[in-house]
C-alpha cells in the first residue's frame, strides 16, 4: 500500500478498531504535518471526552492514535483552505486509494468525520448521522459523523453525541 502522498502521512495499522476519514488537510494541518490541527477543530476533544483516548492528544501526538486502535487518512491528500475547494471528482477519486487501505488494514469501523465525506465516499446525495445499514468496503461498519471542524455550526455537545456513538459501535463490534 502506497502512502498517501501529500503534507500528512497516514497514521494506520492493521485491525485498527476505528480508521477516521477526513475529507483533506486544511491549510494549518498541512503547514504542520498533523491532521485536525486547527485553531478550532475539536477533533481530539471529540475523541478524549467520547472516550475513544484516554486523554486529550494534541494534534502532534497523532502518530500515538494506533495505541487506542485508531488511525487517520483523508479522501485527499492536497492540504486546502476548505473542502469546498475540492471538486466531487477529486474526492471520488480518492476512493481507490481508501479501498485498499480497507483491505490491507481490515479497521471494525471506518467513521467518516463529516458527511459531506461519506457523501462522497458512497457516490450519494444524502445519509443519516451515524451508522449507516450497509459497508461501503465490504466488512467495516460505516459511521458517518458530524464534522469536527470549529466551523460547522452543528453544538458540541451534538458532535460529542455522535463520537460516543462510534464507541458504542466499537464496543459492539468486539463482543
Amino acid at each position: 500500500m502506497e502512502p498517501s502522498e501529500g503534507p500528512i502521512p497516514d497514521i494506520v495499522a492493521p485491525n485498527l478498531d476505528v480508521l477516521f476519514v477526513g475529507f483533506n488537510p486544511g491549510t494549518r494541518s498541512g503547514a504542520l504535518g498533523h491532521n485536525y490541527a486547527g485553531r478550532g477543530n475539536q477533533f481530539w476533544r471529540l475523541l478524549a471526552e467520547a472516550g475513544l483516548t484516554p486523554r486529550l492528544l494534541r494534534p502532534e501526538e497523532d502518530r500515538l492514535l494506533p495505541e487506542f486502535g485508531l488511525g487517520s487518512t483523508n479522501l485527499v491528500a492536497r492540504a486546502t483552505t476548505s473542502a469546498a475547494d475540492l471538486s466531487r471528482a477529486e474526492l471520488r477519486g480518492g476512493v481507490p486509494r481508501l479501498r485498499a487501505l480497507v483491505a490491507e488494514l481490515r479497521p471494525r469501523v471506518i467513521a467518516y468525520t463529516g458527511k459531506g465525506v461519506y457523501l462522497a465516499a458512497a457516490d450519494v446525495d444524502w445519509a443519516e448521522w451515524g451508522m449507516q445499514p450497509t459497508s461501503l468496503f465490504n466488512g467495516p461498519i460505516d459511521v458517518v459523523l458530524p464534522s469536527p471542524s470549529g466551523l460547522a455550526r452543528l453544538p458540541f455537545a451534538e458532535k460529542l453525541r455522535w463520537f460516543c456513538e462510534v464507541r458504542r459501535v466499537i464496543d459492539g463490534a468486539r463482543a
